[in-house]
């Protein structure tokens, strides 16, 4: 995903999505964050995301998902600054 400078931020930005494939309960507890970029790890449904995230953010989850459920490549038109 790339982005424009915007929402207080002063640089393009780009976003990469991996799949990681199916975890493992030890395997999520394995994982180590670099706490100066992260501070929690979260592993729930889809459906639970909705009421987390702003709704672009959302529907840009939505399509990661779908692209990984049916192989078809994903494309997002834009980040959408101040809309999400």
């Amino acid at each position: 995903m790339w982005s424009p400078p915007g929402g207080g931020w002063p640089f393009s930005a780009i976003g990469t999505v991996f799949g990681g494939g199916r975890l493992t309960a030890a395997q999520i507890r394995d994982i180590t964050l670099a706490p100066e970029e992260h501070d929690e790890v979260r592993v729930l449904p889809l459906s639970r995301w909705k009421d987390l995230m702003p709704p672009g953010d959302f529907a840009r989850l939505v399509a990661v998902e779908k692209a990984r459920r049916t192989g078809v490549v994903a494309y997002i038109d834009s980040w959408e600054w101040g809309n999400s």
